[in-house]
């Protein structure tokens, strides 16, 4: 599994929330930031499972959109803690995922989507860190 297309995510949310990206800060162009924002955590985290963890795709426990259970899981299995900003963010971003999508009102404003941009950031060198000092 590569970062690869997690960094996309990001890269894509970055441009969906920039002036030129969304002149208008229109709120549904916001919603598919906010829903690419919380697939790049979510492969981040299963990123982390996978590489330092040891846990491959075959688990039940990492099919989930859960952030607050990939974290759980990778505090369990890869021997770091992530930042208390993002525990106490991850069930709204987790809930990004589907009502960003399917819900009638705005999920996240573009400044929540910057900060949970800064927590992937934040959250991606912690693993990438980790993962040096396991080689």
């Amino acid at each position: 599994m590569l970062l690869d297309r997690a960094d996309r995510d990001i890269y894509n949310a970055r441009l969906l929330i920039s002036p030129a990206g969304n002149p208008n800060n229109d709120e549904l162009i916001n919603d598919i930031a906010a829903y690419h924002v919380q697939q790049g955590i979510e492969k981040v985290l299963k990123y982390a499972l996978f590489n330092i963890g040891g846990l491959d795709e075959t688990s039940r426990s990492y099919r989930t959109h859960s952030i607050p259970t990939l974290i759980d899981l990778v505090q369990e299995n890869c021997g770091f803690t992530v930042s208390e900003r993002l525990l106490l963010a991850s069930n709204d971003i987790t809930s990004w995922e589907a009502n960003s999508r399917y819900g009638d009102d705005p999920v996240a404003m573009r400044d929540e989507i910057q900060e949970a941009i800064e927590m992937y950031e934040e959250l991606k060198q912690l693993i990438l860190e980790k993962q040096r000092q396991k080689n």
